[in-house]
């Protein structure tokens, strides 16, 4: 049976803004190697045999953290090549911080967007493949995937087998861990948004 570690990254970067309200107990202001090393520690219980990334600041950096614990390279997997679909990336933060008001607060031209160019549906059928090759790849071996948490959220709905319109649904905390089984093809979760290994973090 094969493991798919799915790693969501700290709080560095855009990520400070996503659309989701942060927790006031995190300690943002925690040197980013500090989540990842962190996050390394509590997968080292694991025999992981590859490490994945997307291309966006703070997952990159993240991923050769938790590789170099198991004397491994971070590798790029094509298919979450998506950051350029996070609406906030380069935004100021004055800016993207529109995005994390009420909802009753927010300007008109933020209520009527998601906050994607490219729809949920297109994002997730490119990690879709990507996670699905990978798993082919690696059967019957665990391997890490570190993502952003949009990104993140829409692999756990593939892996689930989830409707997109349960995105709001998917809790992922900076930093959390999740993992799934494959058996015979198919995917069991074990356990999703784990922070055990993230005291004094948050």
């Amino acid at each position: 049976m094969g493991k798919i570690l799915i790693v969501n990254t700290g709080p560095t970067g855009q990520e400070r803004f996503s659309s989701y309200p942060v927790d006031d107990k995190a300690e943002l202001d925690a040197p980013p190697d500090k989540w990842a090393q962190a996050a390394a520690e509590r997968l080292s219980e694991y025999a992981v045999k590859a490490v994945y990334t997307c291309p966006v600041p703070g997952a990159e950096e993240m991923a050769e953290i938790i590789a170099a614990r198991f004397g491994l390279k971070a590798d790029m997997l094509a298919g979450l090549n998506t950051p350029q679909s996070l609406r906030w990336t380069g935004m100021d933060p004055e800016d993207a911080m529109l995005f994390d008001c009420p909802f009753a607060e927010a300007p008109a031209e933020v209520k009527v967007k998601l906050p994607f160019d490219n729809s949920i549906g297109e994002i997730r059928e490119s990690a879709a493949a990507a996670i699905d090759g990978v798993a082919v790849k690696h059967k019957k071996e665990t391997i890490v995937i570190v993502s952003h948490r949009a990104l993140t959220v829409i692999m756990i709905l593939h892996m689930v087998h989830m409707h997109n319109r349960h995105y709001r649904q998917i809790a992922q905390d900076f930093g959390a861990v999740n993992l799934f089984e494959v058996r015979f093809g198919m995917t069991s979760a074990l356990y999703i948004n784990d922070t055990c290994h993230l005291h004094g973090l948050i």
